[in-house]
């Protein structure tokens, strides 16, 4: 059981850890409309990211869920959300983050590894990370999903989606899937995906803004 637990509990980190990628845009959207900065002022207002676990509109499953507010336009903030060669450097515990094949349509698949007990296991899966979509309101979203049969976890699938919130302001979201493979209670696998989740924007925000304060918006 404790391995269980070990496996559950380092695959769900895997998971937060990993990032997704599409190609650059020639020209970042407008600023998004008023209605979304109220997603800043909300953030801003709490003082700190912030995370939870429920099942997002059109899924069955429960996700864990995080999102921050960084003090940096959103050109910063995609340059590190898709930059797959680095996410290495997101944890220790990573060891290999390779772009490993390219798909027709633009997506792309990326192998990711890590080790624990010290390197003795190891947990890998290949993820593959469908084209940036931004849509007319200015979100940006990008999704990855595990190649089946491509890992030694059973699933993983994850959602990054962002916005700016005026000129030098951008909100990151981010939904985790795991199914880990091995028995597991879901209040674990819950907070797992949720601490994961708030790990993997934490680490963006505070690259992407050069400090890990948490700045009041201005608008």
């Amino acid at each position: 059981m404790k391995l269980a637990l070990i496996r559950s509990t380092a695959a769900a980190v895997l998971l937060g850890s990993l990032a997704l990628t599409a190609p650059a845009m020639a020209d970042d959207p407008a600023p998004a409309p008023a209605a979304l900065d109220a997603d800043a002022a909300r953030l801003s207002a709490t003082g700190h990211s912030v995370k939870w676990n429920w099942v997002p509109p059109g899924r069955s499953a429960r996700y864990g869920h995080a999102e921050t507010l960084i003090h940096a336009p959103l050109a910063a903030v995609r340059h590190l959300v898709v930059d797959y060669v680095r996410y290495r450097e997101l944890a220790p515990s990573i060891t290999t983050s390779r772009v490993v094949g390219h798909e027709p349509d633009g997506a792309s698949d990326v192998y990711l590894a890590m080790g624990v007990l010290n390197n003795t296991i190891s947990l890998w899966s290949v993820m593959r990370f469908a084209p940036l979509k931004a849509a007319p309101d200015g979100v940006e979203v990008v999704e990855g999903q595990m190649v089946p049969g491509k890992g030694n976890i059973d699933d993983s699938q994850l959602l990054w989606s962002m916005h700016a919130a005026g000129a030098e302001w951008t909100v990151l979201k981010l939904d985790l899937l795991l199914r880990p493979g091995v028995p597991a209670p879901q209040s674990l696998v819950d907070e797992q995906l949720r601490d994961s989740a708030m790990d993997a924007v934490n680490s963006v925000h505070d690259r992407a803004q050069g400090s890990r304060d948490f700045v009041p918006f201005s608008g």
